[in-house]
Order: C-alpha cells, then structure tokens, then sequence
C-alpha cells in the first residue's frame, strides 16, 4: 500500500499556445500485488491506484483589470499499471518499467470566471474518459523484515489524446513522490540483499 504527491501536467500539441503546460500538484493512493520470477531480482507487479490529476494555463482572453484568465481543472482518475521491477543484488533498490490504463471518475473544471462541474463522465465537455501511457519508476524497499518500507518516484508519459474540444491535442504527463508499506502474503521469500 502506498500515497504521496503528484504533479501533474498536459502537453498540448494542437494549438499555439505553449506545448507544456504549467505542473499543479495532486494526491495519489494504491496498493499493488508482486511476483517473483525465477530470479529474485525481477519481479512482475500488478497496480492499482487513485490520482488526482489536471492542468493548469494562462488562457489567451483577459478580464477587465487586463489580467489573463487562468483555466484549471482537476480529473479524477482510476489508474490500472502492470508493470515489472529490476532489484539490483545486494542493496534495496529497484527500477520499474510498465504502462497505465487510466479510467475519468469525475472532473471540475474552470474555464475563466467560470465553473463547470461534473461528478460522472455523462457530461464531457473538456476531457475523455480513458488515457493510457508509459511509466517509468525508481525506488527503494527499506527494512530487514517480512515488512518494509518503500519510497519511490515515477514519471507517468501519456500516449492518449484526452481532449474533447477539436482545437485542442493534449496528452497527460505527471511525476509522483510516495511512501508506503509491503509485506509478504504468501509464496517462496527472497534474501537477495
């Protein structure tokens, strides 16, 4: 099981406008299930987690002091990440390699002075209900028994075009910090380090 911090990003390639757009921070939450293949240093991992993830720009109308309208959304986001892990012998430190398949639960969106507001993907105005991307991760599993910490950062590459307005391409990017716990369930256990 782990949580942490996300910072979240689009890169928009259909307009003018600047190609990545300014990061915004966000929340993610999972656990996930391991396997280990017949070697101790590589293991297949299952994932499963909640993100909260958006954008965030300078639009290109201004409000009646001259300032730039800001338009900034959150999208909720049910993520699906097999993926598998390469631990080096001898010390607690893995790199991660998989794709994502992420499933829109609800989105709030502000465009300008203006709220638009959605609790279930029946109204999608701004954004498709799937991505799905690359994800790379570095991390480190710390503590001498069947239990052990885990800190790792991952960087989330989106494949997808999530953009429901035909002048828009943009794509996901996000890069997370999280702590969390794992523990041994069942199955033959490793000592590799």
């Amino acid at each position: 099981f782990k949580g942490g911090a996300i910072a979240t990003s689009t890169r928009n390639t259909g307009s003018d406008s600047k190609t990545i757009m300014d990061y915004k921070p966000g929340l993610v939450v999972g656990g996930s299930f391991m396997w280990n293949f017949m070697d101790a240093t590589l293991r297949a991992v299952a994932e499963g987690y909640y993100a909260l993830q958006g954008e965030k720009y300078d639009m290109d109308d201004f409000d009646d002091n001259g300032e730039r309208l800001k338009f900034n959304s959150d999208i909720s986001y049910f993520k699906l990440v097999p993926n598998v892990r390469y631990y080096t012998p001898y010390v607690p430190v893995y790199v991660g390699a998989g794709i994502y398949w992420s499933f829109a639960t609800s989105s709030e969106v502000k465009s300008g002075d203006l709220l638009d507001q959605s609790h279930s993907w029946t109204f999608k105005k701004y954004y498709k209900g799937m991505d799905f991307g690359t994800r790379v991760a570095l991390g480190a599993e710390i503590g001498i028994s069947d239990a052990k910490f885990v800190v790792e950062a991952a960087y989330e590459y989106g494949l997808a075009n999530i953009s429901n307005r035909k002048e828009r391409k943009i794509k996901n990017q996000a890069l997370s910090v999280s702590l969390g716990v794992c523990f041994e369930i069942a199955g033959r256990h490793y000592r590799h380090f």
